[in-house]
């Protein structure tokens, strides 16, 4: 459960349930769907630059600007989908299927764009609050002296915003959206976390960064000798044109060019070592995946998220009151600063001497001949 009502101590910091993330090696459908992810992904990419090389110039340019936003939610989707398995996997329930998964991936996608703007609006209102810091900084004599003061403020006001954010708010939530939370909920979340539990999410994510090395370090150890050895023996045998030209050869494919001497083999070469890479890379996903999915159940556990998520809407009230009552002064203001006199203003001596018509009784001045509304003359 989610414990909404609960006393929001925090428990003690178990580094043991970090090895739980490598049960990520072992969970072959969201290591299916994320290599499948991946495999959509590459082929998106290579169509996305065969078009631009066809086409050229603006059309181009277009196609491929289409592709790499078509590749993102892809990616988005099909992570966030092996996310919720792993999801289900952490919390020890019966984990969803591929195709289940990855629709529900698609709905959270929402979600990040909405926090991503969020992260935005943030970053930009600590740019707008320094520049007026550093604006004030240029009056002089006092000027020096304040920037002096603020510069090592703002420099560590800014580092500790975007540590938090990178140590705290994404890794939590990521999770707290693949378990299903809504959005305000698992701003709630990430808010109610980063008061209460700041020390304990970071020694967590220290110690799972650490865990996700070893099992990456024993991976590439295990690859690279493989692939070093296995492909250098095939090139021998086949022939070194299965090896292509690098990035050049690529290129050249992409480009419709004919490579000469590779054929075959050459794309076989190719796709061969984006399938091992390919793998490799899922895997580590994998542990990375779950283990912030652990993270996310240990620093939630407990947590009264009901009081955060109302603490929350309090303040964003009170920021809605204040910005309502500001508008509704200024256009209070308007009309009197229109209808107001202008200070220091001389009448003209035309307005000094106006009088009334003494058969009607209108305004007009010392210097007309006829009453402008009556006729009735005046000299």
């Amino acid at each position: 459960g989610r414990n909404m009502g609960q006393p929001t101590s925090a428990p003690r910091i178990d580094f043991s349930q970090l090895l739980r993330a490598a049960e990520g090696l072992t969970q072959w459908r969201p290591m299916l769907l994320g290599f499948l992810t991946l495999v959509a992904a590459g082929l998106l990419m290579v169509a996305g630059q065969f078009l631009a090389f066809r086409l050229g110039g603006g059309a181009g340019a277009l196609i491929s600007a289409f592709i790499a936003l078509l590749v993102v939610v892809v990616v988005a989707a099909g992570f966030s989908g092996a996310g919720v398995m792993l999801m289900d996997r952490a919390k020890a329930i019966e984990p969803r299927s591929m195709v289940d998964a990855l629709l529900f991936g698609l709905t959270c996608l929402p979600k990040f764009i909405g926090f991503a703007l969020v992260l935005l609006g943030l970053a930009l209102g600590l740019t707008m609050v320094a520049s007026l810091v550093y604006f004030v900084c240029k009056l002089p004599g006092i000027g020096p002296l304040l920037l002096f003061v603020a510069h090592p403020v703002l420099v560590v006001l800014t580092g500790v915003t975007f540590t938090a954010i990178t140590w705290v708010a994404v890794p939590l939530f990521t999770p707290a959206v693949w378990d299903g939370r809504s959005f305000k909920e698992s701003l709630s979340l990430v808010y109610a976390v980063a008061r209460t539990r700041l020390i304990q999410v970071v020694a967590l994510l220290l110690g799972l960064y650490v865990v996700m090395s070893v099992i990456a370090l024993l991976l590439l150890a295990a690859l690279f000798p493989g692939y070093g050895l296995m492909t250098g023996l095939a090139a021998a045998i086949v022939g070194p044109g299965m090896l292509g030209g690098g990035m050049s050869s690529i290129v050249g494919i992409l480009g419709g060019m004919d490579m000469g001497g590779g054929g075959g083999h050459l794309y076989a070469g190719m796709l061969a070592t984006g399938l091992i890479f390919g793998v490799a890379t899922t895997l580590m996903f994998q542990v990375l995946i779950m283990g912030v999915n652990l993270v996310y159940l240990s620093a939630t556990a407990g947590l009264d998220i009901a009081a955060s998520q109302g603490a929350l809407e309090t303040h964003l009230e009170q920021a809605k009151q204040k910005a309502r009552e500001a508008q509704e002064r200024a256009r209070q203001s308007m009309p009197q600063a229109a209808t107001a006199p202008v200070a220091g203003a001389v009448p003209s001596p035309a307005a000094k001497t106006a009088v009334h018509c003494p058969q009607c009784h209108e305004g007009i001045h010392a210097d007309d001949l006829f009453c402008g509304s009556c006729g009735h003359k005046l000299k």
